[in-house]
């Protein structure tokens, strides 16, 4: 693919941030810097492996991966998407399978607890009867079947195999045994599991393989500035940091087919000056049907599925719990097998020996990821939908979270305060016309 899109965003780590009261000082170049990263951006460059860009972007910030250092800590992670036919919801899942990558990179680095066991197994049987096999112990149900079988014989035995589906041509009993083996065998566990918050992706990367397919990879720092961030909106408390932004509609794409290239969370600030978190939503889906009725629904469910796919990945940002084992299992083996084989129609018998080295290689890892929390100051700032060259049906959701939409939802669901004025008894008058007093104004309906 020629074309590699830079979705650029969040967090520069020059951004100060300050806990209590004490107002923060940042300087508008640093404001101005962070909302020119968080606007949509797409580069044309040859095509290359995705390490490479990884690295390229590791020189240019003077930065490496997994060391701390100001309190800022880098991570990368790539996956691939699974079906190149269908890359609005391919690319969404992968973007997701990297960030899960690099939160697991995380509490590996923070939490891991690493067990490791080696084994070295050796077998050397150079007994005078090693290349003897015993007589098979005789008795037993088995052995009462096997006596009535070998009554059969000829003819006779060919028939009744043949009517239980057996082909007596060529049929054999075989038995293997080693006699010489040595094996080596290392086991690995890694287990992590711990909570992280403030993970923020600054460059997102989708490339192709060099076998053609298609890859995202993800940049993401993490730093004691984003978690108090995200501190402050678990707690729903404003934040210190302020900064010369601009409006929520100058972040966005100003073309649905623009908003194709953009993943994750972005963080921003408004015109008043707050940080927001933008978040946007990726999904599809197939023309199943020729039926407009059912293709709006399709539509409509593809949206949904968008909108919580944004709202998580800021609830991820704010706090998640993961947890990790890694097992993997590596060593090789070298062994000398003999075999033999018993013809069942006349009894002959034919030994082998056979010789085998083999590498092991064997690895299962598991990733679980958890995130839980209320969803008031999230709103939603725009539903797109697009078609690419391909026919590829792409939907989508923006989702902004701000400490001032959280004020305002709070307040729509505050209970009413109403004052209660003591009566006053006043002397009994002659009776007027009454009119109630007007308390609204036509606006208020």
């Amino acid at each position: 693919m020629k074309k590699i899109i830079f979705i650029s965003s969040l967090i520069l780590s020059n951004i100060l941030y300050a806990q209590g009261e004490k107002q923060t000082e940042i300087t508008q170049s640093d404001i101005k810097i962070q909302n020119e990263l968080s606007l949509p951006q797409e580069k044309e460059v040859a095509t290359k492996d995705i390490q490479d860009y990884f690295d390229e972007f590791a020189n240019a910030h003077n930065i490496e991966y997994g060391v701390t250092e100001n309190g800022r800590t880098f991570y990368y992670g790539y996956a691939d998407i699974s079906d190149k036919g269908d890359l609005a919801r391919g690319g969404s899942i992968a973007f997701q399978r990297a960030m899960l990558n690099i939160q697991s990179e995380f509490i590996k680095d923070a939490f891991g607890r690493l067990a490791n066991q080696r084994i070295l197994k050796y077998l050397n049987d150079n007994s005078t009867n090693a290349r003897e096999f015993e007589e098979l112990e005789k008795g037993g149900v088995l052995s009462q079947i096997m006596d009535k079988v070998t009554q059969l014989t000829g003819a006779k035995l060919d028939s009744a195999l043949k009517d239980l589906g057996i082909e007596v041509e060529g049929l054999s009993q075989e038995r293997k045994k080693d006699i010489f083996k040595d094996e080596f065998i290392t086991k690995t566990i890694i287990d992590a599991s711990g909570q992280m918050s403030g993970l923020v992706p600054m460059q997102t990367y989708v490339t192709t393989t060099k076998n053609g397919n298609y890859r995202v990879g993800v940049v993401a720092v993490i730093s004691n500035k984003t978690r108090a961030i995200a501190d402050d909106i678990k707690k729903n408390r404003q934040s210190n940091i302020k900064g010369k932004g601009k409006k929520l509609e100058e972040f966005l794409p100003k073309e649905d087919k623009d908003y194709i290239n953009e993943y994750g969370i972005r963080m921003v600030y408004d015109e008043n000056g707050e940080p927001m978190i933008i978040s946007y939503g990726i999904w599809g889906y197939g023309k199943t049907s020729s039926d407009s009725r059912i293709l709006d629904r399709l539509e409509s469910g593809a949206k949904e599925t968008a909108q919580n796919q944004a709202d998580v990945a800021i609830r991820e940002f704010v706090s998640t719990q993961i947890s990790l084992r890694d097992e993997t299992q590596t060593g090789d083996t070298i062994k000398q097998t003999l075999k033999e084989s018993q013809n069942i129609n006349n009894g002959s018998k034919e030994i082998t020996e056979e010789m085998i080295s083999e590498i092991v290689d064997k690895s299962l890892k598991t990733i679980t990821s958890k995130t839980k929390g209320n969803l008031r100051g999230i709103r939603t700032a725009k539903r797109w939908s697009y078609t690419d060259d391909n026919n590829t049906e792409y939907v989508g959701v923006v989702r902004v979270y701000s400490y001032k939409n959280y004020v305002n939802t709070t307040q729509a669901v505050s209970p009413i305060k109403q004052e209660h004025k003591k009566a006053t008894t006043k002397p009994q008058t002659r009776e007027q016309d009454k009119k109630s007093s007007i308390v609204n104004s036509i606006d208020d309906f």
